[in-house]
């Protein structure tokens, strides 16, 4: 993929003119523009590079963004403690935004340049322009929930005379103006292909509908894009005795809908190896106390010595198959070639989700019943309405699930701001750590601090109070 990404990248190229024979020979190397766009391959690297920009964008933030400032992890001696205590600034991994940006202009430069291509189908055309507006509207959802508003581009760059500068724009425009009409657009625009889990499908466009729609609380769309995506009919729960699939060979799994496939052939090792398992390198972080202890106790519930190294606590090996040596520990790869399937959306996370909304529009024995198709999978005993006796229980429970099940799968962090849920759970927590911790004692902690690179580069933005620049 990376090799596509270098045509598509090249092609989009500015190139200045120059005079003498020396300056203005063509590049053996390089595509310029009027070069490029001119057949569907040209579209197909291109979108390759759009997908390209998703995996650089979460190698490792994957981690930092769904798990890092969570419960679910504590950091190692080797990892870095302002994660573990709260204390973000804007020069910490996962600040930077640009590879989301970097993404988001690649999309913007497809949708205008594709429709020009000459003797493309138009079913192929409609494929690739969905697939593009899906991921532009993924990186902005993305960007929303962890900065708040952010600048919006929905045009390429291609004017040097161009101002490069744009402000930011309120998450309530960018929801209504750019996310659900992207989305929307896109879902009507995808065939009924759904053979590549690793490709944007109606599925996964269904999946983030879904996931967009929670973050606003508006439960009726939410429902009924649960409906549109069951309808379907082409996802259920893995069966027990086959949970790993979805992590070792997700395409074989008939629960994931949409999986990041890193090949370290092509890409490199994949990011989070090095902060949560491999074996040339210690861990940053390690699985905290309250999921620990959850697995190391409570052996009934499979998923344990599935997720976490149980002998290591600082190893995360749901992401790998099983590979014993003769003391029977898990052997692990090394960082620089690691093939890791990054879930992004599994079947799971929407039942769990139905649970969430129906609890949240009174309908708690639909919820409890939703909540134990993946409580009883995971070969726990069925909960009862009498498990939930407190108003609030039932929702606590259904958030301590998701934390079990979708363990550093990017979900902990958005789960608990989705349900205004940081205060209540990480106080505590960054309390045991520190003893003097302010927690979440200003709202704006909620946010990411932007990074440095990023004020410099746009000077009409001001950093996210009360992170200093």
């Amino acid at each position: 993929m990376k090799q596509l990404f270098f045509l598509t990248g090249i092609a989009i190229i500015l190139l200045t003119g120059a005079c003498g024979k020396f300056l203005n020979e063509q590049p053996q190397n390089q595509l310029s523009p009027d070069q490029y766009w001119k057949t569907e391959d040209d579209i197909v690297h291109a979108l390759a590079g759009v997908y390209d920009g998703i995996q650089v964008s979460l190698s490792n933030n994957y981690v930092y963004w769904g798990d890092a400032r969570t419960d679910n992890f504590n950091v190692t001696q080797y990892g870095n403690k302002q994660f573990a205590l709260n204390g973000l600034s804007a020069t910490i991994p996962g600040s930077d935004w640009a590879p989301l940006y970097l993404t988001i202009g690649r999309a913007n430069m497809l949708l205008k340049k594709a429709p020009g291509v000459k003797n493309v189908p138009i079913s192929a055309l409609s494929q690739y322009q969905g697939e593009t507006l899906a991921i532009r509207a993924w990186c902005y959802f993305t960007l929303v929930r962890l900065w708040g508003d952010v600048p919006v581009w929905l045009t390429p760059y291609e004017d040097l005379a161009q101002s490069p500068y744009k402000t930011r724009t309120g998450t309530d425009s960018i929801f209504n103006g750019v996310i659900l009409p992207d989305l929307l657009k896109a879902y009507d625009l995808l065939n009924m292909d759904h053979n590549n889990l690793f490709n944007i499908n109606k599925g996964s466009i269904a999946a983030i509908l879904i996931d967009a729609y929670m973050w606003r609380h508006d439960y009726t769309n939410a429902l009924k894009w649960m409906d549109k995506l069951a309808a379907l009919n082409w996802y259920s729960l893995e069966p027990t005795a086959t949970w790993k699939n979805m992590f070792t060979y997700p395409a074989g799994s008939v629960e994931n809908i949409w999986n990041l496939s890193w090949d370290y052939l092509v890409d490199g090792g994949a990011g989070i190896a090095s902060l949560v398992g491999c074996n040339d390198n210690n861990s940053d972080f390690m699985a905290d106390d309250s999921v620990w202890n959850h697995f190391l106790v409570d052996t009934t519930d499979i998923r344990g010595k599935q997720t976490v190294d149980l002998k290591a606590r600082d190893k995360v090996l749901k992401f790998y198959a099983v590979k014993l040596d003769n003391k029977g520990r898990q052997l692990y790869p090394k960082s620089s070639e690691t093939n890791i399937q990054y879930p992004m959306y599994r079947y799971a996370d929407i039942i769990l989700l139905r649970a969430e909304a129906l609890q949240a529009t009174g309908q708690p024995a639909a919820a409890l019943d939703q909540l134990n198709r993946v409580h009883t999978r995971a070969g726990m005993k069925a909960y009862t309405a009498a498990d939930f006796p407190a108003p609030g229980d039932l929702l606590n429970g259904i958030l301590r699930e998701r934390q079990w099940e979708f363990f550093c799968e990017c979900k902990r962090w958005f789960d608990l701001r989705r349900n205004g849920k940081v205060k209540e759970v990480m106080d505590p927590v960054l309390k045991a750590r520190q003893a003097d911790n302010p927690g979440y004692s200003h709202p704006g902690l909620l946010l990411w601090p932007i990074n440095r690179d990023n004020l410099n580069a746009n000077p009409y933005l001001k950093q996210n109070p009360p992170y200093s620049e």
